[in-house]
């Protein structure tokens, strides 16, 4: 008896080959109030049209991530939490990185090429491409490259339903998160690494001329793996309340069963700061155009102001 084909194929990133990709002209849906939409197929060597499933590697966790809630003031800067459900990733040198952004590349490049048979021959000169890939500067002025993947949203609920999973032993463990809130209240910048199956969902063109047109990546889900290799957080959670008893410290610590070799100096290794990276600020823009080929490190440093009380008599 043959077996049915898959629904669904997942390619790594790595493997992904754009000219296999078959973009129809934009149409009118029932789904989008403002835009004309197209569903890509990937045709695989086997002849099959799939939907397009891409996985990530591993991917550290230092930057990025989901938009502020808030601006430097407080003020709110969305009216719904499920508004951030946008995924900002930074690509910085390390080879694995630069693997995606090679390829989001090459997509790139085919929207391009493809723009006459995507928004249509007659419109082909009142349409742009909104960038897949955007550059902003960090605080010591180098320049960083990144990628922004939706999560998958309930409408009726604005909740995301994107699939999460903690790696524990081997084994992943489904997590209930619903909300960028949620995420942030369990994980924390530094502490982390995470890979993604992500879909090509959509491209699309806006129903005004002139307007822009584009493609949008959705996080299936997100698989999350702990860092072995991060202990500032045993500070913090050892320090949170007075520890001036001797006696407590060292039953706390003798408790842990750790194994934490010490610093030679005070310079704690950037990937080991976690609790004093800063968070940045990074308000909802347009993706601005990226360097084509251009790669670039992400270096992110951060200083812990420490508040001393003074000693009364």
């Amino acid at each position: 008896m043959s077996q049915a084909k898959p629904s669904r194929v997942i390619i790594p990133f790595e493997d992904v080959d754009f000219s296999r990709l078959k973009i129809e002209e934009c149409k009118e849906n029932e789904y989008s109030k403002y835009q004309l939409l197209s569903l890509p197929k990937y045709e695989h060597a086997d002849g099959q049209l799939t939907m397009l499933y891409l996985k990530t590697p591993l991917l550290d966790f230092n930057i990025g991530g989901f938009p502020p809630a808030k601006d430097k003031e407080g003020n709110e800067l969305f009216k719904d939490d499920s508004e951030r459900a946008k995924w900002r990733c930074y690509l910085g040198d390390n080879s694995e990185e630069q693997k995606i952004l090679k390829k989001v590349q090459e997509f790139q490049e085919k929207l391009i090429k493809d723009k006459a048979s995507i928004v249509g021959k007659k419109d082909e000169k009142k349409f742009e491409l909104e960038n897949l890939i955007g550059e902003t500067t960090n605080k010591e002025g180098e320049t960083m490259s990144y990628i922004r993947f939706n999560f998958r949203t309930e409408i009726p609920t604005n909740t995301m339903s994107t699939k999460f999973f903690l790696r524990k032993d081997g084994v992943d463990e489904e997590m209930v998160i619903k909300t960028p809130k949620d995420f942030e209240d369990k994980f924390r910048r530094g502490q982390f690494r995470y890979r993604m199956i992500v879909s090509l969902s959509k491209v699309w063109r806006q129903k005004k001329t002139p307007g822009k047109y584009g493609a949008t990546f959705k996080v299936e889900q997100m698989q999350i793996e702990m860092r072995e290799d991060v202990n500032t957080m045993i500070s913090k959670n050892l320090f949170a309340k007075s520890q001036f008893d001797d006696d407590v410290v060292i039953e706390k610590v003798s408790e842990m069963d750790l194994n934490i070799e010490p610093d030679e100096d005070d310079d704690v290794p950037e990937e080991k700061v976690i609790e004093d990276v800063e968070e940045e600020e990074e308000e909802e823009e347009e993706i601005k155009p990226a360097k084509k080929g251009s790669s670039t490190a992400v270096k992110v440093t951060a200083t812990k102001a420490v508040s001393r009380k003074k000693a009364t008599a």
